[in-house]
Order: C-alpha cells, then structure tokens, then sequence
C-alpha cells in the first residue's frame, strides 16, 4: 500500500472517530504488516495499540473482534502470537483487513475509545458490511 493511499484511510478513520466525539490513534500497515502511516491521538500508547490490532489484522486477514471471539476457548493460542509475529500484536477488537476490489492490500488499526468504538471506527474506515463481518 502506497503511503498516500494509507494517509486517506488513516484521514477516514479520524473523522468518523471525530464526528463520534473520540480523539483516536490510527495506524495503516501493509500486507506484511509493516506500517505505512501511524497518527496518534490523544495518547501516548494510542499508535502502539493500533499498530498492534492492524498487525494482527493483517497477518491473518480477518477483523481482530472476529479472531477474539474464534480464540475466546482457546486463551493460551492468542497468547502465544505475542511472541510468535514479529512487531508486537494487540489482543483487542479495532482492527480490519483492507480489501480493495477484493484484493488484500494492508489493515487498520484504532485505539483511543473503548473496543466496541474502537472497531466500529476501524470497521467504517475499512468499508466494511455488517454482511462482512458475520463471515
């Protein structure tokens, strides 16, 4: 993902957190993972939890939320990615895979409201469907 095409989803996601009242972290990382634009919001640890949950979210391609609720019987599996994928990963929902003409081409991160804002923010910015989401 190019770095202007991640500064536009990284603009959405601020502006639907804005129109929402939050002053949110965004951050966009690439198919590998890697991180293409990172902003932080109001917090210092903010850019750390959204690099986290679009690692996460790009490494296996599916909302963060949806891998939370598939490993909730299996707590130790989770666990075990914090040091198994490289660059830290956050345990969290708020993180979407980026589908563009449906092609994989990076993920999103949000933090700064609580998780359900989180990824309602993250979910919008991505253009993400509730039909999505259930599968």
């Amino acid at each position: 993902m190019e770095f202007e095409k991640a500064l536009e989803y990284v603009q959405r996601a601020r502006g639907i957190a804005r129109e929402r009242g939050l002053n949110v972290s965004v951050a966009v990382h690439d198919t590998a993972g890697h991180p293409v634009a990172v902003a932080r919001g109001k917090s210092w640890h903010g850019p750390y939890m959204a690099m986290g949950k679009a690692r996460l979210a790009s490494a296996f391609r599916k909302p963060t939320a949806q891998l939370m609720e598939q490993w909730k019987d299996r707590p130790l599996f989770p666990q075990s990615l914090t040091t198994v994928l490289p660059g830290e990963i956050t345990l969290n929902p708020g993180g979407y895979p980026i589908f563009e003409n449906g092609e994989f081409v990076g993920a999103i991160g949000v933090g700064g409201g609580s998780p359900v804002q989180d990824d309602a923010v993250a979910r919008l910015a991505a253009g993400w469907t509730e039909a999505q989401d259930d599968g």
